[in-house]
């Protein structure tokens, strides 16, 4: 399996986890999410280390309801571990948390049983749409991602960007605070680590997608490159990832500190305003400030990709930041609403850059919901069919029989499942995309005909021509060895090069500090050595070049290499040196093929002796 096809593999899986977790939220938020404070986020606030006070009861809620009062203090190093981490993140409905309560300098022990989050007053009015916009969004942002990922795995700048949106997502669903939830406390608090990591690597990798464009990189871009690194990473350790924070444990370093009740690194900073805005602020601001600089750098179409690509994404570390004000009002309505309505208008974004702007080919978009619509259009019907034909059977043969029929259409249909849509797909892409392929097996065929042209220009000339009408090429060039050093104007040892003479692989010419202008090199190989290189600018239309588009490509410059490279022999007059190189192989073979065929005589005769 190559590079692409892993990294193809992974990222899907990852995706799938991202899936189950945005599931997992959901279901945990209706089933097992509990809450004392009736549905405020930031009750009770804390205000010294390991002690939290209730300002005020919001009425009707579990709090209210047991007589706790407005100025009562939660002593949480006077409790259990479990009881310290569920006070300060998530609740579990129905099960009881003992709360070590002070009053007047009287202490004394409640036992709270939560109610369900989602019967309490603030999820009623306003916060179910707001999580179902959360969870719609984060579902389609990993739509977005596998199906970037799935089009171009071969693609680092694809791959970076499918990256980061998953980790953002994936960190982002695993977080408590944002609805998941398990009946294991063990597993909360590994998973919330494992989220604050997750979430501000996808930050990182954001500054590190910026450093793709406007090449070659100035040293400020990777210093600041590194900062934002090095910044996302402390916020892992001693914040929590989530932009809103709230009251729930800071980072890894903070969890533990709060589980062994050693020390308390939310209330350190939720009492110093300028550090735990660095802590909130920080990690995104360097990575927006990494891709402003990045959209600086570039120019021409890379700019408009570099913009539009992180412009979408920007919208989530935008609103994030903007979530700030959480900490100094507790209008926690205004908060949540511009929170979860970025996690919509973020992936919306990224799809019309995407498509619009043609940063993915929309004829593949296409192609992927027609096979998917036919598909299964075709497979309930055929269910249907095939119940409605035994309909009459059924109706007499009783309810073991029924289900018995029906598993055994739907495991015949399940096993069928691969055939039916592979004839779909290549249905769909008769009907719809017979030009893009026609175009394909025009530049095969041409790759498989050059070869008996007799004139080098011709040759040139009608590769060009092809590349225009059948590739969508705005700019096409050949750069030919010329013997002495030197591909062109440019010297052999330029990076894409020494790269296609070492690999003999296609080069994004975006990702390597080279002077061939265009978007792709494509390797001209004659009997193992570089020839030339045919360097591709962008399509006209403004699409990417497919992946099987770009396959065509590579074996019409590998076609005319072995034109030109003919075409030199031949005007160099070394036919006679090619047939008696060609005859004295022919002889050296044949000798080799006579001693292999004596060989295993000799040894045994040699084995027969030995033996004696």
């Amino acid at each position: 399996m190559n590079r692409a096809r892993l990294w193809r593999s992974a990222l899907l899986a990852l995706c799938v986890v991202g899936i189950v977790a945005i599931s997992e939220c959901a279901w945990a938020t209706y089933y097992l999410d509990g809450d004392l404070f009736g549905g405020s986020v930031y009750d009770p606030p804390t205000i010294a280390a390991f002690l939290d006070r209730f300002d005020a009861i919001t009425p009707g809620s579990v709090t209210q309801r047991s007589g706790i009062q407005p100025g009562d203090e939660v002593d949480l190093l006077r409790m259990t571990p479990a009881a310290r981490y569920y006070e300060r993140d998530e609740l579990l409905a129905g099960k009881p948390i003992q709360l070590a309560l002070r009053r007047g300098g009287v202490e004394r022990v409640v036992t709270l049983t939560p109610v369900p989050y989602t019967t309490t007053a603030f999820w009623l009015q306003t916060q179910w749409w707001l999580a179902w916009a959360f969870w719609i969004g984060s579902a389609f942002s990993l739509f977005i991602a596998a199906l970037l990922v799935w089009r171009r795995p071969e693609s680092l700048e694809v791959r970076l960007l499918a990256l980061t949106l998953i980790l953002i997502q994936l960190g982002e669903n695993l977080f408590p605070i944002n609805g998941f939830l398990t009946p294991w406390i063990a597993l909360d608090v590994a998973l919330n680590v494992v989220a604050q990591f997750l979430f501000c690597a996808g930050v990182a990798l954001f500054a590190g997608y910026a450093l793709l464009f406007g090449r070659p990189v100035s040293l400020a871009r990777k210093i600041f490159t590194g900062v934002a690194f090095a910044v996302a990473g402390l916020s892992a350790l001693i914040w929590t990832g989530a932009a809103q924070g709230g009251p729930s444990p800071a980072g890894a370093l903070g969890i533990a500190g709060l589980w062994s009740g050693t020390l308390d690194i939310h209330a350190w900073l939720a009492t110093r305003p300028l550090p735990l805005f660095l802590a909130i602020v920080g990690p995104p601001a360097l990575a927006l400030l990494c891709a402003v600089l990045a959209v600086r750098s570039a120019s021409g179409e890379e700019r408009s990709r570099v913009a539009w690509a992180t412009g979408s994404l920007a919208v989530l570390y935008v609103f994030g930041i903007a979530t700030v004000q959480s900490y100094f009002t507790s209008n926690s309505v205004v908060f949540y609403t511009i929170l979860n309505l970025s996690w919509v208008v973020a992936p919306c974004g990224l799809a019309y850059a995407l498509l619009s702007r043609r940063l993915l080919d929309v004829g593949f978009v296409l192609n992927r919901a027609a096979v998917f619509t036919a598909v299964s259009i075709l497979v309930v019907g055929l269910f249907t069919l095939a119940e409605w034909a035994l309909a009459g059977w059924l109706n007499t043969a009783g309810r073991v029989a029924n289900v018995a029929v029906s598993a055994a259409i739907a495991l015949a249909l399940g096993l069928s499942l691969h055939q039916i849509h592979g004839r779909v797909d290549r249905f769909v892409d008769r009907v719809f995309f017979r030009k893009r392929h026609e175009d394909e097996d025009a530049l095969k065929r041409f790759a498989r005909e050059v070869a008996f042209i007799t004139d080098r220009d011709v040759v040139i000339q009608r590769a060009t021509e092809m590349l225009v009408r059948h590739a969508d090429a705005s700019v096409v060039s050949f750069v030919l060895d010329d013997g002495a050093g030197h591909y062109g104007a440019i010297g052999e040892n330029d990076a894409a090069l020494v790269t296609m003479r070492a690999s003999h692989e296609v080069v994004d010419l975006r990702l390597v500090e080279s002077a061939l202008v265009g978007e792709f090199a494509y390797p001209m190989l004659a009997r193992g050595r570089l020839i030339g290189a045919l360097i591709l600018g962008a399509k006209t239309s403004g699409e990417p070049y497919a992946p099987d588009e770009s396959g065509a490509i590579a074996q019409l410059a590998h076609g005319v290499g072995i034109a030109l490279d003919l075409l030199g022999v031949r005007q160099s007059g070394d036919d006679a040196a090619i047939i008696g190189a060609l005859r004295s192989l022919e002889t050296l073979s044949r000798a080799a093929n006579e001693a292999l065929a004596d060989l295993p005589d000799a040894v045994a005769a040699k084995l027969l002796k030995q033996h004696l």
